[in-house]
């Protein structure tokens, strides 16, 4: 019976059985002892004899991750260690989860319809926010839970059920299926509070929300938003492998991924 083998890296919540399937009767892969996480985007920086700053962005950016196990058996090692060895270090992307970003920080956003739902209209490249909104509208809701009443202008009664500076997105575009960079939020603004311009002029369902880094590809109209379960797609950009195993039988791994664009 032909099958899909698995792309996920193994985790916990990602099982793999030995047909290299994510299967959820497999084995589980362990979960991570430490994870560091590093934004790494070029800059090109002088001075000018009278001491004024001449900055500019030289190049993109891309997310690189480092993870550290605890010591393992080999049934825990080996679900991790033989998905790696079949992508062949930097020949196949795949991708991995990061327990941090597996829910928004907000709980009353993280549980609403619209977390995995926003959509937008056209977005250009470069841009450092992406305005968008649930079909229909989105209903904004204050702490309470009770939706916020039509042209309210109390600011003590400001929506809550909105994202978090530090979640992160992707889009689905269904016009570029290679748009899988994943961005994190720095800011949101709603038609209640905004900076200089509201998101919409006269519906309130929508939300500007500030990115990082700026798009790296323009987004075509109708394409949506994932704020839960997001998954960074990854390469291991060397096809060095090794692990050390001690008098215990319990086996010691590190692994470093650099985002793929």
């Amino acid at each position: 019976m032909p099958y899909t083998f698995a792309t996920t890296l193994p985790d916990p919540n990602y099982k793999r059985d030995i047909y290299g399937r994510t299967d959820s009767s497999g084995t589980a892969g362990p979960g991570f002892a430490a994870i560091k996480l590093t934004s790494d985007e070029k800059m090109m920086v002088s001075r000018t004899n009278s001491q004024r700053v001449i900055s500019r962005s030289a190049a993109g950016q891309k997310w690189m991750i480092d993870i550290k196990y605890n010591p393992m058996t080999r049934d825990e090692f080996e679900p991790v260690n033989t998905f790696l060895l079949q992508k062949r270090g930097p020949l196949t992307p795949f991708f991995v989860e990061l327990p941090q970003y597996k829910e928004p920080r907000n709980s009353a956003f993280s549980s609403s319809t619209h977390v995995n739902g926003f959509t937008s209209g056209v977005q250009s490249a470069g841009a450092t926010s992406i305005t968008m909104g649930g079909p229909g509208g989105y209903t904004l809701k204050n702490a309470a839970g009770t939706t916020i009443s039509t042209g309210n202008s109390n600011t003590t009664d400001l929506p809550t059920n909105i994202p978090s500076p530090g979640d992160v997105l992707t889009v689905t575009d269904s016009a570029d299926s290679n748009h899988t960079k994943v961005y994190m939020v720095t800011y949101v603004e709603t038609f209640y509070q905004y900076q200089e311009v509201k998101p919409h002029s006269t519906n309130e369902g929508f939300i500007r929300v500030g990115i990082n880094p700026p798009l790296t590809r323009a987004v075509s109209n109708g394409s949506s938003y994932t704020f839960k379960n997001v998954k960074f797609k990854v390469i291991k950009p060397k096809a060095l492998q090794e692990y050390e195993l001690n008098t215990e039988n319990l086996y010691s791994f590190g692994l470093r991924l650099e985002e793929y664009l």
